[in-house]
């Protein structure tokens, strides 16, 4: 129901907007679907996948303000394989508050980073949130 739309082209979005449609009409329950933090993934090797604003939105909702994070690394289990796996995350942040605005990234695990990251941006985290995380030795995530 929901691909009869001309938003996103995507089965999570269209059961999402289905839902909300049944809720509003049938279950006199008004419900509105939030586009903002909708993550998409290409499954190719290495997996690409983002998550809200792109620098170029940002910078057209925010200015100047806009910083951006970029980080390529190896992750530490493909270190440990001898893997020359490489990863890259991008941060797109606000301004002083620097609450997250996007994240894309391209690597490995790329795809449920970024599943988990869409909940946290939805959430309102910062990139200090992000920095003070303890993480899964070794993932990539870490």
């Amino acid at each position: 129901m929901g691909d009869c739309t001309n938003r996103l082209q995507l089965t999570p979005v269209a059961k999402t907007e289905s839902n909300a449609f049944v809720k509003t009409v049938f279950g006199n329950k008004p419900q509105k679907v939030n586009y903002d933090c909708v993550p998409s993934a290409v499954f190719v090797r290495p997996e690409v996948a983002s998550v809200g604003m792109t620098e170029a939105k940002a910078r057209e909702n925010f200015g100047e303000s806009v910083k951006c994070y970029c980080d390529r690394f190896q992750p530490l289990f493909s270190q440990f394989s001898k893997q020359d796996e490489q990863a890259m995350l991008k941060l797109v942040v606000e301004g002083e508050s620097e609450r997250i605005l996007g994240a894309h990234m391209v690597g490995e695990h790329a795809a449920d980073i970024i599943q988990i990251l869409a909940v946290a941006i939805r959430k309102g985290i910062t990139k200090q949130d992000l920095d003070d995380a303890i993480g899964i030795h070794p993932t990539t995530a870490e």
